[in-house]
């Protein structure tokens, strides 16, 4: 059973795909499509299809969670980062991590500055964006907010 149960806001009801199907059918006119996805943009090979730079996260006790990248990595610059006790957006707040939050938390928000602060000091320091790299401001606001406690230094 998925997402229902006596605690749940939701009754109680067998889950199958043939209920499914009848379902969206009646209620939206359409038919679920699972492998869409994959089909139309090739999310289940995004490793070789030229993405970057792309990092999953989530909460595992999200029930949304059962529809994420779950498995690490993709790809060097395509890492995963699975919170065991994180809910839905718990890992996106733009201030934390915060005393109530749980281990898990903590070291996956510190994960995730350390990840965006070296994709953001790469692109920076690479010849496309030299002039940005160079601004001063820019990399003081990007320690600032990142709090990393480095600067941006390029080789």
């Amino acid at each position: 059973r998925i997402g229902f149960s006596e605690y749940s806001m939701f009754p109680t009801r067998r889950w199958t795909t043939e209920w499914l199907e009848e379902h969206c059918a009646a209620r939206f006119g359409t038919s679920p499509r699972p492998t869409d996805l994959a089909e139309r943009w090739g999310f289940d090979d995004m490793g070789s299809s030229g993405a970057s730079r792309i990092l999953f996260t989530n909460g595992m006790n999200d029930g949304w969670s059962v529809g994420g990248i779950l498995e690490e990595p993709l790809s060097a610059d395509m890492p995963v980062i699975n919170f065991p006790n994180g809910a839905h957006h718990s890992d996106l707040s733009h201030i934390g991590p915060s005393e109530a939050d749980t281990e898990d938390i903590k070291k996956g928000f510190s994960a995730i500055r350390d990840i965006l602060a070296s994709w953001l000091e790469d692109l920076l320091c690479s010849e496309g964006v030299s002039m940005i790299g160079s601004d001063r401001a820019v990399q003081d606001h990007l320690n600032l907010n990142l709090r990393t406690g480095r600067q941006v230094r390029c080789k």
